[in-house]
């Protein structure tokens, strides 16, 4: 902050408009007294008109270049005869102008300058800063964010934004912008809290304040000004827009202030080094969280090329269109060697210590993503696209509307039901920042009804969906199965949205279209499925957790079912085959082989031989018109064949023990040869080759659940 004195105001500056009505110090020099009296004759009337109307419509007095008393009125309407008859003596003419209001410029930013009264200090003494941010207090009123050091203490309480053009040509006065004061510190600290020293490393020593504005006139933009239109007295014509805020990133960083405008640097600064031996140096560093005595007080913050003057304090520091902090301070003179800089308060943390206060933020308008040129069904979605940083979207109808929280870049809400006209106001919101509201005008047409799906087992059917309260619904249900007709029905939506029918249909599939007619209008098709399916048919030939002996295996399943129904069986999971029920099956296109059931209604399947050992899971589902049933399910076993016992081998005569004298052939002349390698019929009534066939077609049959014992034969010499 620096401490200047405003520069003398003339009538001009002071009054604004006012001016045109009282003579400023050079035209009373060349005024008469003949003007000054009658000026005085119509204040007379002036004040007779504002006693006696209610609202003060008299808002100023003049005298004409023909000498005529005038008193200007913002409007006549409560101005009677009696009232003009009364002023007749001291006014020729009351002229009706409206109200007049400052032509200064409202138009907030961040980087613009303000200044207020220093308490304690020789009467006259301001001290100036730079707005950091606009924003808001927690409960969304309008207030500006800027240094804690700015409000001296405490001794600066209200403030009044600086003419742009004159902190641009006379830097060290301060002159008013002409909107009158712009509100009140409502919180400040540098240093610790309650202004102490603070503490290095400790994250509450900062240098923040919030300014709450009082004057209704101005209109905050989170926007940062970059100074070029200082001349113009409006720094809102070139600014760069404010979206989030976020903590310091390594690269460029900016500020704005009213002494020196916009500035730019690096983070990354040579800066003066000592070393522990004695020598020193310069060095590229970079700190974005760090802590730094300014005016003896410990601020939280970092460190950058952006540079500073006295009056920029508090000014805006930002990335892009990020807010990252507030101007602190600067060093006093620059460096000897390395890179001049200046240090900022980190905002997002200090922030936290106001109590609630946040940045404003700049937010663009939501897009309508959805086509509603041609209208739009009602009750179906309308799709809007919302930038980055919204958090919320309202939509509002009137004094009504509701709020959708923002997941992404895209959210929908549904059109209403009834066709008609109908508007609505979309706004993007972050907190108390929100977008330019957007009007969308669309038509609702008559949608489709809803038709829902259904699966009955039973052939007493309640078609069903939702549609336009009083709307007629007419309804086709087209029947899967060759050369069935189509069947009409119609239906009336109740209060509730909802429609219902009751009908009678066989078992089959049947494609659902309905439309609705409502206030002459006729909607499009919505259509749904009904499906009409037989019960599962039952399983009779086998019962659940039966366990068959294998001479009892089944070689084939039964059971009951809908006379012409088709019925799949599986086995394992596999399918094994079908069978018709009450039809024949060559007619029916199932397989020669399957057995065919009379009209009684049962079916069976022929497996084809019996079952081996094993557990089994059957299934069997019956279709009939295209439709089919649930499976009926059950799990069995097959035993394994139990194996009969072989009688031991008889050992005969074992013959005479080998010739020692000729133990190479031990064999009789004639007996099996040289090598002995065939076997001899042992007297035991079979061969091994029967037996071993035997055995392979047990375990065929048996699925290798049967377990055989093998005995060697032993082959004797014959003598």
């Amino acid at each position: 902050m620096t401490q200047r004195r405003p520069i003398a105001l003339g009538a001009a500056a002071v009054l604004g408009l006012g001016s045109l009505f009282v003579a400023t110090p050079a035209m009373a020099e060349d005024g008469t007294g003949a003007q000054l009296d009658t000026t005085a004759s119509a204040m007379v009337a002036y004040d007779v008109i504002n006693d006696k109307v209610a609202g003060d419509p008299a808002i100023g007095v003049g005298t004409t270049t023909d000498n005529e008393r005038v008193v200007f009125v913002k409007d006549d309407e409560k101005i009677g005869e009696g009232v003009l008859d009364s002023i007749s003596d001291n006014v020729d003419k009351v002229v009706v102008v409206g109200e007049i209001t400052s032509d200064a410029r409202t138009d907030v930013v961040a980087g613009a300058g303000y200044y207020g009264e220093v308490a304690g200090q020789e009467e006259g003494t301001v001290g100036s800063c730079s707005v950091g941010f606009t924003g808001f207090d927690a409960q969304g009123d309008p207030a500006l964010i800027t240094a804690g050091h700015c409000s001296s203490d405490g001794a600066v309480t209200q403030v009044e934004l600086s003419d742009p053009s004159n902190d641009v040509t006379s830097p060290n006065t301060v002159q008013p912008d002409g909107n009158g004061i712009a509100g009140a510190f409502g919180f400040s600290q540098f240093g610790g809290p309650g202004h102490t020293p603070g503490a290095e490393n400790d994250p509450t020593s900062t240098d923040i304040a919030v300014i709450d504005i009082t004057n209704d006139a101005l209109n905050l933009k989170p926007e940062v000004t970059d100074w070029t239109t200082a001349l113009e007295d409006d720094l809102s014509l070139s600014a760069t827009p404010i979206k989030s805020v976020g903590l310091p990133q390594s690269g460029t960083v900016s500020k704005s202030g009213a002494t020196t405008g916009l500035t730019s640097g690096s983070t990354k600064l040579n800066l003066p080094v000592r070393y522990t031996d004695g020598t020193s140096g310069v060095e590229e560093m970079e700190i974005l969280d760090g802590y730094m005595q300014v005016s003896d007080r410990w601020v939280h913050g970092f460190i950058g090329g952006a540079l500073t003057s006295p009056g920029d304090s508090g000014g805006a520091v930002f990335q892009g269109e990020t807010a990252v902090g507030v101007v602190s301070g600067g060093p006093k003179t620059p460096p000897p060697v390395g890179d001049d800089y200046a240090w900022y308060t980190l905002l997002q943390p200090a922030l936290g210590l106001t109590d609630g206060y946040t940045v404003a933020l700049d937010i663009d308008e939501p897009v309508v993503k959805t086509d509603l040129s041609q209208g739009v069904a009602g009750g179906s979605d309308i799709v809007v696209t919302v930038p980055s940083n919204a958090a919320e979207l309202a939509i509002s109808q009137g004094n009504a509307g509701d709020t959708i929280p923002v997941e992404g870049t895209e959210v929908s809400f549904p059109a209403p039901n009834e066709p008609g006209q109908y508007t609505r106001t979309l706004t993007a919101l972050n907190g108390f920042s929100a977008s330019e509201p957007v009007e969308i005008n669309f038509e609702v047409v008559l949608a489709a009804p809803v038709v829902n799906d259904i699966t009955s087992e039973e052939s007493a059917v309640t078609l069903t969906g939702s549609g336009v309260p009083g709307a007629e619904v007419a309804i086709t249900l087209t029947p899967a199965a060759e050369g069935a007709e189509p069947v009409s029905l119609t239906a009336t939506v109740n209060e509730d949205g909802t429609w219902s029918v009751p009908t009678e249909l066989d078992y089959g599939t049947y494609a659902v279209s309905a439309t609705q007619t409502f206030e002459g209008q006729t909607s499009a098709a919505g259509t749904g499925t009904v499906s009409v399916v037989p019960a599962a048919p039952a399983i009779t030939s086998v019962k659940p957790g039966a366990t068959f002996e294998a001479a009892d295996a089944p070689s084939s399943i039964s059971g009951t079912g809908i006379e012409g129904a088709t019925v799949v069986v599986k086995l394992n999971g596999e399918e094994v085959g079908t069978a018709t029920a009450g039809g024949a099956a060559s007619e029916s296109g199932v397989a020669a082989d399957a057995a065919v059931v009379g009209a009684d209604g049962t079916w069976t399947l022929d497996l084809g031989a019996q079952l081996g050992a094993g557990a089994y899971t059957v299934e069997a589902t019956q279709a009939i018109n295209g439709a089919t049933s649930s499976p009926a399910s059950l799990v069995f076993n097959v035993a394994a064949a139990p194996v009969a016992p072989v009688d031991p081998v008889d050992p005969g005569n074992p013959g005479n023990p080998a010739d020692p004298a000729n133990p190479a052939n031990p064999a009789a002349p004639g007996q099996g040869g040289a090598g002995g390698a065939e076997l001899v019929n042992t007297g035991t009534g079979f061969s091994m080759l029967p037996f071993g066939l035997a055995a392979l077609g047990m375990l065929v049959l048996g699925g290798g659940a049967i377990v055989f014992t093998q005995r060697r034969l032993q082959a004797s010499a014959a003598e």
